[in-house]
Order: C-alpha cells, then sequence, then structure tokens
C-alpha cells in the first residue's frame, strides 16, 4: 500500500511513527466520513514511465535483482520520481494475477493485517475501479488503516491509485503506479514497474525516510516476482474486473 515527494516503508518506520503519529493506533476513529482534503500529492498517469535503462541495469535485472531508477521530470516538475524495475520470470497475466488479488494480500504482502476490497466496477470509458482497505501492522497493538482507490487502465498496461478521499485514512495521502510490461528480450517474461508515494500524517525525521525509501521500494516488487515466478499458469481475474490485458 514508494519518492518523487516522500517514498516511505510504513512497514519499517517502527517506534518512530508510532510516537509521532497517534492517529494509527486509533481505533475508534469514524472512517465513514471524508478525508481532510481531496489530494495534495500529484497523481500517476498510466503508461510507461519515462526512464531508460543501461547495460549495467540490464545485468543486475538478468541476475533477478531490482534495480532503482529516477524518472525523467515532467514539465513544472524539479525532478523526477524514484521508481524500482524488476524482471519476473512469468508470464504478464501471472504478474496481474497477483497484483489485483487485492483481497489476498493478507499472507502475501509482508504486514498486511486486513485487505478488503468494497467497491469494484467497470467503468464505461473501458477502466475499472477497485477500492480496498487495508490495515498495515507497524509494531503489536499499532497500525495503519488506509482506503484506496485504484484505477485499472487495461490499455494502458497500468493500475494508478490514489487514497478513497471519501473514507478517513490514517495517511495524509498516497499516490502509486504499478505498469507491466512484456520482457524486451524473454519471451514468456515480464518487466514490471513500481512507484508510490506517501504523505504521512505527521512530522517523520528525513533521515529515515532517506534510508528506508530505496529498500522500500525493493520489497515492493520482491513479493510480487515471488509468487507469480511460482504460479506462472495464473491468469488476471477478467471476470472479475472486465480486464483485457
Amino acid at each position: 500500500m514508494l519518492s518523487r515527494k516522500i517514498i516511505v516503508s510504513i512497514l519499517s518506520l517502527v517506534a518512530a511513527i508510532a510516537v509521532i503519529d497517534p492517529c494509527a493506533v486509533d481505533a475508534k476513529k469514524n472512517r465513514d466520513v471524508p478525508h481532510p482534503h481531496s489530494g495534495v500529492l500529484k497523481p500517476y498517469q498510466p503508461g510507461a514511465f519515462d526512464l531508460k535503462l543501461d547495460s549495467s541495469d540490464e545485468k543486475c535485472l538478468e541476475a533477478g535483482k531490482p534495480v532503482m531508477k529516477q524518472s525523467t521530470p515532467k514539465d513544472g516538475e524539479v525532478g523526477g520520481g524514484a521508481i524500482c524495475v524488476q524482471d519476473v520470470d512469468a508470464p504478464r497475466e501471472a504478474v496481474w494475477s497477483q497484483i489485483l488479488d487485492y483481497d489476498k494480500y493478507k499472507g502475501k504482502v509482508a504486514k498486511v493485517n486486513e485487505a478488503k476490497n468494497y467497491v469494484v466496477r467497470k467503468n464505461s470509458d473501458g477502466t475499472s475501479t477497485v477500492k480496498t482497505k487495508m490495515v498495515l501492522g507497524v509494531l503489536p497493538g499499532y497500525s495503519y488503516t488506509a482506503f484506496y482507490d485504484h484505477t485499472l487502465h487495461p490499455k494502458q498496461n497500468s493500475v494508478v491509485w490514489t487514497l478513497d478521499y471519501e473514507k478517513t485514512s490514517d495517511f495524509d495521502d498516497v499516490a502509486g503506479h504499478w505498469h507491466v510490461e512484456e520482457h524486451p528480450t524473454k519471451p514468456g517474461c515480464t518487466r514490471l514497474f513500481y512507484a508510490c508515494d506517501i504523505k504521512l500524517a505527521g512530522a517523520v525525521p528525513k533521515p529515515i525516510v532517506n534510508i528506508l525509501s530505496k529498500s522500500a521500494l525493493k520489497t515492493a516488487t520482491s513479493w510480487v516476482k515471488k509468487n507469480s515466478e511460482q504460479t506462472p499458469e495464473m491468469t488476471a481475474p477478467s471476470t472479475t474486473f472486465g480486464f483485457g490485458f
């Protein structure tokens, strides 16, 4: 559920976050009231990331390791965003089957204590919307609840998401993007791209964010690689979402 502005693994901020952000332990919060705002982070656009991989990147990917890259800044942006690239020895359909199976994130994704879709619909423009509640465990007794609004773009081979601003989440804001491509040289394999920005509701020391950001991105793609390669025969849930990947 990482930075153009702040990329951080909530799963790794442990006691520092729990102390700084008391809302993380407020189990009685009314989640059905609107979020305090309708977005402060710039949402990602679906489609391929604007970045280039060199020979050393390709060698790292060939060895099964993730690669961290910086995207080219768009007009008006100071700098591009941090992106994790990962090669997966499984077809795109198997990769999508893992990413889109939000209800099953518990048990697959570290520290996800709860994951449940509460809205699933196909839109008239060919996209699909999936809204998911997720609870991330930080420490025993401490957790973050967030409501995500995913938009699935089959033609662009992408999923982008923000918070569902009709509900109250413990994060101040989130903006993310998965992009899945056929591997450029290995038939039947996939190249996976991931970025996600999180703005916390409260001050977090920048040194902690800087130290953990790259590790968080790498971890985000590793579970997809592992599960996709274990079940390469899986296909995207087209029956549920009306996908045409």
